[in-house]
């Protein structure tokens, strides 16, 4: 279940109304997780400066099951850092973005059918 954090010192109206959709649906597609399985923050107007200026910038922070390691993160870097730059039109030196590897049992979460197809994600909850 990949969750995305993402703080920019953009403001909400700087993004696109569909912006989380489109973080989703990537984040979907790379990852190879379901779309009902990614859960995305979006924080704007932070004060964040890099490059020892005030311009404008954004950090993600993606924290999934089994999917980062040393091997892997550069191939996902090649991938989400021209994604963001080009959704938010930022320059590529603006875009950190930091990988989480986490384990199931990290995550406290809900899920039953008929509503959520993928219990196979999820740990059962004992009555």
């Amino acid at each position: 279940m990949p969750r995305i954090l993402i703080r920019t010192s953009l403001k909400d109206a700087d993004l696109q109304d569909d912006f989380e959709d489109k973080v989703a649906q990537k984040i979907s597609e790379v990852l190879e997780y379901p779309l009902e399985l990614v859960y995305i923050n979006v924080s704007t107007g932070n004060r964040m400066i890099n490059n020892g200026k005030k311009t404008p910038m954004v950090f993600v922070d993606i924290e999934s099951v089994n999917r980062f390691n040393e091997r892997v993160n550069d191939d996902y870097t090649k991938v989400f850092i021209p994604f963001f730059a080009s959704l938010l039109s930022m320059p590529t030196n603006r875009i950190v973005v930091k990988y989480h590897d986490a384990k199931v049992p990290d995550f406290g979460v809900v899920r039953q059918a008929p509503e959520f197809k993928h219990a196979e994600y999820y740990i059962a909850l004992k009555e």
